[in-house]
């Protein structure tokens, strides 16, 4: 039998591999072709790359933000904590129907 890397490709890709009459998924391999650096003009006109946000920082809408100051201890319990009902309910007594002839 021919090895996959010498067989003709089937829609651009190896065909499937089975074993045991069942199709076998494999992992795919990238092509190794390097990132597209960007020149010194483009990085002029556009700019540098967005700053890499830290372990500590969350990103809001695209900002870093630091999470002490976007989640402050206070809001955050507050949050978590159940709130107060503001009216007391009393259990409801059910009612006692006798059904009686009339």
């Amino acid at each position: 039998m021919s090895s996959p890397e010498t067989s003709e490709l089937k829609g651009g890709h190896p065909p499937a591999v089975k074993a045991g009459g069942m199709r076998v998924a494999r992992a795919h391999h990238s092509t190794g072709e390097p990132k597209n650096e960007m020149t010194k003009e483009e990085e002029e006109e556009y700019g540098s790359s967005p700053p890499k946000p830290s372990k500590d920082a969350v990103v809001v809408s695209g900002v870093v933000a630091k999470e002490e100051k976007a989640y402050p201890p206070q809001a955050v319990k507050h949050y978590h904590e159940p709130h107060l009902p503001s009216k007391e309910m009393r259990p409801i007594q059910p009612k006692h129907a006798i059904n009686q002839p009339k």
